[in-house]
C-alpha cells in the first residue's frame, strides 16, 4: 500500500531528496541493524534490565542507530545547517518523520533525534558549551535530557521548585526532576530552574553534565510504554560555570516553549507514519486471515474498523500538512514569535493526532484479535506509546483549554 499523495503539500525538491536518502538508509543500514538485535534478543518489546532500564542490547542499538544516521547526515534534519542539520522546514520534516515511522517502533525511529537528541535549543547553547559538547551530541555519541517536569510541577511548569543561585561567576543548582526521558543514560541535562529572587515567569535553563559532583540519577520509572528510558534526576549543590546558561538568564520559559513547540510539531509525521503502519498491517492481515470460511476483511465488523482507521489516518495527515504549511516560516524552530494562532494550531495538531493514533492502534489490535495482544507483533507497543502521547508536551486537557481560550478571545 502507498500513502495517497498530497500534491499541494508534498515535499520540496530538497525535502524529496532527503526522503529518498532516508529510504535508502533504512533499507541498507537501519533495518539490518534492527534485525540483527532481534535475532540476538528475540522479542524486544519488554527488553529491560532487572532495575527497569532498557536492556543493554537495545541501548547499544539506539546509539549505533544514532551514530550511523549522523554519519549519513540524517540524524538532525530539523536543525539549521549552521547548527549541524539539514535546515528542513516543518513540512519537509513531516515527510521525513512519516517515512521513518512507517516502520513502527522496532528501533528504526532512533535514526531521528528525538526527546534526548539535538533540538532547537542547541542554537542557544553558549559558545564554550557548543565547543566542548556540541560535536559529540550532534554525532549521536551523547544524549541530553530536557528536564522540566517535577513531582509537583507538570503542566503547571511555573510551579517548579528547582533553584539556582549565583556563586561568583557561576551557579549552584538544587532540585529534583522526574518523568525525564533518557534519565538513566544521558550525559547531560537541560534543566529548567528558578534563579533566587526571580519572578514566577522568570525561569532559566542550564546545561548540566550528569558527571558533575552533586548530579545523580534517581530510580528508573516504569511507565505504560515500558520503555526503560524514563526516570529521576537529582541535583544537590551542583556547581556550574556561567556559560552553562542556555539562552539568557530569566529567558528559560522561552527555551521551554521552543522545545515544547518543536515536540508538538513532530506529532504529525510520527502519528501519520505509525497510523499507516497499523493500517497497512491490518489490511494485509485481514486478507490473509480466514475465519468462517472467508477472509476476515469480508466480515462487516472488521471492514468497519479498517474504514475507520483509514479515515482517521487521512484526517490526521490532512490536518497536519495544512497546519505545518501555515507554520512553516513562522520561526517555530528558530525562536521566532509564536503567537496565539500558532499555539492554537499546534495544540490542534497535537491533540487530534495523539487521539487519532490511539483509535487507530486500538482498532489494529482488534483486527489482529489475539495476535494483536502479543508484544512480538509490535502493535500493542504502538498502542501503549499512543496512550502515553496524550500527556507529554502538554496534556490533552491543557491543549483543549488553550484552543478554547484562543477562540473565546476571538484570536485568528
Amino acid at each position: 500500500m502507498r500513502i495517497p499523495a498530497s500534491p499541494a503539500y508534498g515535499p520540496s525538491p530538497a525535502g524529496r531528496e532527503v526522503v529518498e536518502r532516508v529510504r535508502a538508509f533504512i533499507a541498507e543500514a537501519a533495518l539490518p541493524m534492527v534485525e540483527g538485535v532481534e535475532r540476538e534478543l528475540g522479542d524486544t518489546a519488554m527488553a529491560l534490565e532487572p532495575d527497569g532500564r532498557l536492556a543493554a542490547g537495545m541501548i547499544g542499538l539506539k546509539r549505533r542507530m544514532q551514530q550511523a544516521s549522523a554519519r549519513a547526515g540524517l540524524y538532525c534534519p530539523h536543525l539549521p545547517e549552521r547548527d549541524g542539520g539539514l535546515g528542513l522546514g516543518l513540512l519537509d520534516a513531516f515527510h521525513v518523520q512519516e517515512e521513518v515511522y512507517r516502520h513502527g517502533l522496532r528501533g528504526v525511529q532512533w535514526m531521528l533525534a528525538w526527546t534526548d537528541g539535538p533540538s532547537p535549543l542547541v542554537g542557544h547553547w553558549s559558545p564554550p558549551a557548543r565547543e566542548r559538547y556540541g560535536a559529540d551530541f550532534l554525532a549521536g555519541r551523547t544524549s541530553v535530557a530536557f528536564a522540566l517536569t517535577e513531582p509537583d510541577a507538570g503542566s503547571d511548569a511555573l510551579a517548579l521548585t528547582t533553584t539556582a543561585r549565583r556563586d561568583g561567576d557561576g551557579w549552584v543548582l538544587n532540585g529534583v526532576k522526574h518523568l525525564i526521558t533518557g534519565a538513566p543514560f544521558v550525559e547531560h541535562a537541560q534543566v529548567l530552574a528558578r534563579v533566587e529572587g526571580a519572578g514566577r515567569r522568570e525561569l532559566t535553563c542550564f546545561l548540566v553534565p550528569m558527571d558533575a559532583p552533586g548530579a545523580s540519577r534517581g530510580p528508573v520509572q516504569g511507565t505504560i510504554m515500558a520503555d526503560g528510558q524514563t526516570g529521576v534526576l537529582e541535583f544537590r549543590d551542583v556547581r556550574l560555570p556561567g556559560h552553562a546558561v542556555v539562552g539568557e538568564v530569566g529567558g528559560g520559559l522561552a527555551m521551554a516553549f521552543l522545545w515544547i513547540n518543536w515536540a508538538r510539531s513532530r506529532r504529525g509525521g510520527m502519528c501519520s507514519g505509525l497510523a499507516w503502519h497499523c493500517l497497512e498491517r491490518s489490511v494485509a492481515y485481514s486478507r490473509a486471515r480466514q475465519a468462517f470460511g472467508r477472509p476476515i476483511g469480508e466480515l462487516g465488523a472488521v471492514a468497519e474498523r479498517l474504514s475507520d482507521m483509514y479515515m482517521d489516518h487521512q484526517a490526521m495527515r490532512a490536518l497536519s500538512l495544512e497546519i505545518l504549511a501555515r507554520l512553516d516560516g513562522a520561526g517555530l524552530l528558530t525562536g521566532g514569535r509564536v503567537g496565539p494562532e500558532e499555539r492554537r494550531d499546534l495544540s490542534s495538531l497535537k491533540t487530534w493526532c495523539d487521539e487519532a493514533l490511539l483509535r487507530v492502534s486500538d482498532r489494529a489490535s482488534l483486527v489482529h484479535g489475539g495476535r494483536g495482544l502479543l508484544t512480538a507483533t509490535g502493535l500493542e507497543r504502538i498502542y501503549r506509546v499512543a496512550r502515553n502521547l496524550r500527556i507529554p508536551a502538554g496534556t490533552t486537557e491543557v491543549q483543549r483549554a488553550m484552543i478554547a481560550e484562543s477562540l473565546a478571545a476571538g484570536e485568528g
